[in-house]
């Protein structure tokens, strides 16, 4: 008989209606939590939120690697490869001139992973460890290659930072020439675009 009683009690409409008003406000509660979390984070402690960033685009790097090969060509240097890496060292633009051996691409790519990698140029690397703290950058070298970042402390190797907020934003990453050359291409064409370099000047002597 109770059995028989609960059964007509569900039944009947005023308590589907109870039950329905029931869980839908519950329902409601639930969905407002999180919303009302996120206004408390806006509002009361803005400074939690990551602002944005200067980004470097893929029209910003195509002319940085254009006027990496014009420079090249201009001075009559060897063919060189150039590779345009963003803030997270992800290839935007990668240009090998037609003359250059199978392995420059490479090399150019791990000068700028270098740079990015470190936030300095790869000729700041190389000047800071060899020789006294050679084995320090082999073991860099070393763990680079396991977690399959290309990684070469050679002059050629330019970080790129936001000229107004000094913020890195890229790397460019040169070879086929002499390093010195290199290095004097790729920072040409990271001032092509107006950022600020390291290194700021040309071992050449003129930009």
């Amino acid at each position: 008989q109770a059995d028989r009683d609960y059964i007509q009690l569900v039944r009947s409409r005023p308590t589907l209606a109870m039950f329905t008003t029931v869980l839908v406000t519950s329902l409601a509660v639930q969905r407002a939590a999180p919303r009302t979390q996120l206004c408390r984070l806006r509002g009361g402690a803005a400074e939690a939120l990551a602002p944005g960033r200067p980004t470097l685009t893929l029209a910003a790097a195509d002319t940085m690697a254009d006027a990496t090969l014009r420079e090249c060509e201009s001075r009559g240097f060897k063919d060189i490869s150039v590779f345009v890496v963003d803030a997270s060292g992800r290839t935007l633009v990668s240009k090998t001139m037609v003359g250059a051996p199978p392995l420059i691409p490479t090399i150019a790519e791990a000068k700028a992973g270098a740079a990015i990698g470190t936030h300095s140029s790869s000729r700041a690397l190389k000047d800071k460890y060899v020789p006294e703290r050679t084995p320090q950058l082999m073991a860099m070298t070393t763990l680079s290659a396991t977690t399959h970042r290309p990684f070469a402390a050679v002059p050629g190797g330019v970080l790129c930072r936001d000229a107004a907020s000094g913020l890195v934003v890229g790397a460019v990453g040169v070879s086929g020439a002499s390093a010195d050359e290199d290095e004097h291409c790729a920072l040409v064409g990271a001032q092509a675009c107006g950022f600020a370099t390291e290194p700021a000047t040309s071992a050449l002597g003129d930009l």
